[in-house]
C-alpha cells in the first residue's frame, strides 16, 4: 500500500510536471505578456506597481534618484532581472518620483528575435506596426514599433538587434501615444516612412536648433517693411509654425512682464522636437514672439551660432540676473536684408540636458530693466 501510495504520488507529480511544461508559454509569448501587463489599462503606473509584472525581480524600493536625468526624460531608476527561456535579461525602469514612464530590457544571451516577438505581439492582439525604422543608408540598428489593442494604453516598443555595427539585442517599452523623440545624433539614421517599398529618407538632415535658427529667421521683418507687422502677415509667413485659426484674442502675459493685450497661440515641431509659441502685441501689430521648449535635449547646441551663420550679426547686450534656474540673455541680432531685433535666449540646466526658451522682440526694444541686470563686460556677463 506504501509503494502503491508512493507510485500514485510521483504519478501524479508527473502528471503536473507535463502540464505545467505543455503550458509553458514560449520565451517571446512570456516577453509579450510582460509588455501587456504594462500597458494594460489598469496597471498601476508607481514604483510599486512594477512588481506585478511576470517573472521580474527588482531591486527594493525607493528609486534610484539620479544626480543628472537621462536623455529619455527620467530622473528616477530602479532595477531588475528577468529569467526568460534560460535567458537572464537585465531591466532598468526610467520615470518621475511617483511614476514609472520606460522600461529597458539588454539580452546579452541567445536572442529572442525581432521577428518571433513582433509575431508573440500580434497574437497579444498589441499590433505591433512597425512606425519608425533604420533609413535607407542602413546606419541605424533598431526598430519602432506602435502597439495598441482593445484592452491597453498605447505604447512603443523599441527592439535593438545592432549595437556599433555588431549584433546584439535590447528592448525599450514606453506608454503614451506619442513616438518617443529621436536624439540629434540619430535623426540622419531613422526614418518615419517604414511601410513596405517605402523609400525610407532620414527624419532629418538637420539638428533641431537649426531648425529653430530657420524658423526664427523666416520671423524677421524685412529692411523694407513695416516692424512690427500685423497679425495677418506674421501667419502667412513661411515658418512652419501651426497658428491658432481663430486669431489674436485677449490675454495676459504679465508674467512674462509683457503688457500686450492680445495673444495669438501656435505649435512648432522641427525634427521631433515640440515647441509652444505665443505671440503677443496690440490689436493690429504683433510686438513678441515666445518658443518654449517642451522637454529637454543633450546639452552644448548653440542657436545663435546658426543664426550667424546665416548672415546676421547676434551681439549680447544685456546678461539676467545671477543664481536663477535659467540663464536670461538678450542679443540684438541684425543684417542688411532684415530690420534690428531683439533676442532673450532663456536656458534652463539639469545634468547634461538642457531646456531652451526664446523671446524675438520684433520691434527691436529691450524691456524695462531688471534692477539685477548686468551689461556685458560686467558682473560675469
Amino acid at each position: 500500500m506504501r509503494l502503491k501510495h508512493v507510485g500514485g504520488a510521483l504519478g501524479i507529480a508527473s502528471l503536473t510536471l507535463l502540464s505545467a511544461f505543455q503550458a509553458a508559454k514560449e520565451p517571446e509569448d512570456a516577453f509579450a505578456g510582460i509588455v501587456s501587463a504594462f500597458l494594460d489599462l489598469n496597471f498601476d503606473t508607481g514604483w510599486e506597481g512594477l512588481e506585478k509584472l511576470p517573472g521580474i525581480t527588482w531591486a527594493a524600493l525607493p528609486p534610484t534618484d539620479l544626480k543628472n536625468c537621462l536623455p529619455d526624460g527620467g530622473c528616477y531608476t530602479r532595477q531588475g532581472a528577468l529569467a526568460i527561456g534560460r535567458r537572464s535579461l537585465t531591466v532598468v525602469a526610467t520615470g518621475a518620483r511617483t511614476i514609472v514612464s520606460s522600461i529597458y530590457f539588454r539580452n546579452p544571451s541567445t536572442p529572442l528575435g525581432e521577428a518571433a516577438v513582433v509575431a508573440a505581439l500580434k497574437r497579444a492582439t498589441l499590433g505591433a506596426e512597425l512606425v519608425r525604422c533604420p533609413a535607407s543608408n542602413g546606419a541605424g540598428g533598431t526598430d519602432w514599433y506602435s502597439l495598441m489593442g482593445p484592452k491597453v494604453n498605447p505604447g512603443h516598443l523599441a527592439i535593438q538587434t545592432r549595437c556599433k555595427g555588431k549584433a546584439c539585442e535590447g528592448f525599450v517599452l514606453t506608454r503614451g501615444e506619442k513616438l518617443p523623440p529621436l536624439q540629434p545624433s540619430q535623426l540622419a539614421l531613422y526614418s518615419e516612412q517604414c511601410t513596405a517599398g517605402a523609400e525610407r529618407k532620414v527624419v532629418s538632415t538637420s539638428k533641431p536648433h537649426e531648425l529653430l535658427a530657420g524658423t526664427i529667421k523666416s520671423l524677421l521683418p524685412p529692411a523694407t517693411g513695416p516692424a512690427p507687422y500685423d497679425w495677418k502677415v506674421m501667419v502667412a509667413l513661411s515658418s512652419g509654425i501651426a497658428w491658432n485659426p481663430d486669431g489674436p484674442k485677449p490675454g495676459n502675459m504679465n508674467y512674462k512682464g509683457d503688457p500686450g493685450p492680445m495673444l495669438q497661440t501656435g505649435q512648432v515641431t522641427l525634427a521631433g522636437r515640440e515647441f509652444s509659441v505665443i505671440a503677443s502685441g496690440t490689436s493690429t501689430q504683433v510686438r513678441t514672439i515666445y518658443f518654449e521648449e517642451m522637454s529637454m535635449h543633450p546639452k552644448g547646441e548653440h542657436m545663435l551660432g546658426v543664426l550667424y551663420e546665416k548672415g546676421l550679426t547676434v551681439k549680447l547686450v544685456r546678461c539676467g540676473p545671477v543664481y536663477t534656474e535659467s540663464t536670461n540673455n538678450w542679443y540684438s541680432a541684425t543684417s542688411s536684408a532684415t530690420r534690428p531685433v531683439m533676442i532673450l535666449q532663456s536656458i534652463r540646466y539639469d545634468g547634461n540636458q538642457a531646456q531652451d526658451s526664446y523671446a524675438l522682440r520684433i520691434d527691436g526694444t529691450l524691456p524695462a530693466r531688471d534692477p539685477r541686470d548686468r551689461n556685458p563686460g560686467t558682473g560675469g556677463c
